[in-house]
């Protein structure tokens, strides 16, 4: 199998539970592999860490990862960005702590004791900034939270909080609001106590040994999906107005965030 006729292998990363990835994303993989002429393969990984693995042992082409994930494997492996999604017009997002609507909690620091949800060890959103806020504040999450568990993805998070597993969930707010948006009930039961300033939204990268000209024609099809009827309708369905080159110093403050752990 020669080069071109091989599968471009494309990994997703949990940011929500596989069962909603899959419909969201295998359409666009059908799409990209219409317009480059070539099989695409969409490969689902349970973890961030996974897929940082997949991308720097070459056994993906590329990935949506968040945005803690890529900083942390560009300081391991080069990367290379192919384009980032635009919603709302702003290239940024914001992780965001949610708790029930009638919960007594008003702020991170109530929360001391109550039990807590993260979505993945690589979530800036889900996980990081809130650790980084605690220990700002001279804590740590083991002794500050009661009890501390892992859900997977944000769409879990956001069910472990409503269904009164956790008390409290940081999540991705782009997520959050786009269940909120298609009236997810689980999403609709929660309120946010507080919300962290813009990070650099999470990118759709490439490993550096693919070839320069295969990342130019999928920068190309990607810059120019809203421009058509297809396109448009798949970036709507992933909550996405358009796809854009990100400018110098987008991840920059989510870099200084995490360089404080």
């Amino acid at each position: 199998m020669d080069a071109n006729s091989a599968p471009l292998r494309i990994s997703v990363a949990a940011m929500l539970s596989p069962e909603a990835s899959f419909v969201m994303y295998k359409e666009l993989a059908e799409y990209i592999g219409k317009r480059l002429d070539r099989p695409v393969k969409i490969i689902f990984k349970k973890t961030y860490a996974e897929t940082n693995d997949s991308l720097k042992n070459s056994e993906s082409d590329m990935a949506f990862i968040c945005t803690g994930a890529y900083i942390a494997a560009k300081n391991v492996f080069p990367l290379d960005i192919i384009a980032v999604p635009v919603v709302n017009g702003k290239m940024t997002y914001n992780s965001v702590i949610v708790v029930p609507k009638n919960s007594p909690v008003h702020a991170l620091s109530d929360l001391k004791g109550k039990t807590f949800a993260f979505t993945d060890e690589f979530s800036l959103t889900g996980n990081l900034y809130v650790k980084v806020k605690l220990s700002e504040l001279g804590q740590n999450s083991s002794g500050f939270f009661g009890e501390t568990f892992f859900t997977g993805s944000h769409d879990n998070s956001i069910k472990a909080v409503s269904q009164g597993f956790a008390d409290a969930a940081c999540v991705d707010s782009l997520i959050y609001e786009a269940l909120l948006k298609a009236g997810d009930l689980y999403a609709k039961r929660l309120r946010i106590i507080e919300k962290s300033p813009p990070f650099g939204i999470p990118p759709l990268v490439a490993r550096v040994g693919l070839s320069s000209g295969i990342k130019d024609k999928l920068r190309i099809i990607l810059l120019g999906m809203h421009k058509n009827k297809e396109g448009t309708r798949i970036l709507r369905a992933l909550s996405v107005e358009w796809f854009a080159v990100p400018p110098p110093g987008l991840y920059s403050y989510a870099e200084k965030v995490l360089g404080k752990r």
